[in-house]
């Protein structure tokens, strides 16, 4: 077998970038979201707008906290997970909570 060529932390520093693109991606989609549906749902808007924001924003600071957030996996010590599920988890609420903010702004326009 080869011997392992390049950086044994590129992953690791490849999969904090993507996080840290993610939380950012995140954060200007609910605040762009928050700003577009203000108008169609008024100010009922702001405060899952600012839950949003601030879990997007709680997003990047995991991100950037990721080495003490990242543990070796057994196999392969440079090779490391999320330590639980929580950051996927807000992620994947949060996008759901976007995509149904911006379905409530369409009925409400059609109506």
């Amino acid at each position: 077998m080869w011997p392992p060529v390049g950086d044994p932390a590129a992953p690791l520093e490849r999969t904090t970038l993507a996080w840290r693109r993610t939380g950012l991606a995140l954060l200007i989609g609910a605040l762009t979201i928050g700003r577009l549906t203000l108008d169609a749902l008024g100010p009922a808007v702001v405060v899952p707008t600012a839950l949003a924001a601030a879990l997007a924003g709680w997003v990047i600071i995991a991100a950037l906290r990721t080495r003490r957030l990242a543990r070796a996996h057994p196999g392969e010590p440079s090779f490391s997970v999320l330590t639980d599920g929580r950051l996927p988890a807000v992620v994947a609420a949060l996008v759901g909570a976007l995509a149904l903010g911006e379905v409530l702004a369409a009925v409400a326009h059609l109506l």
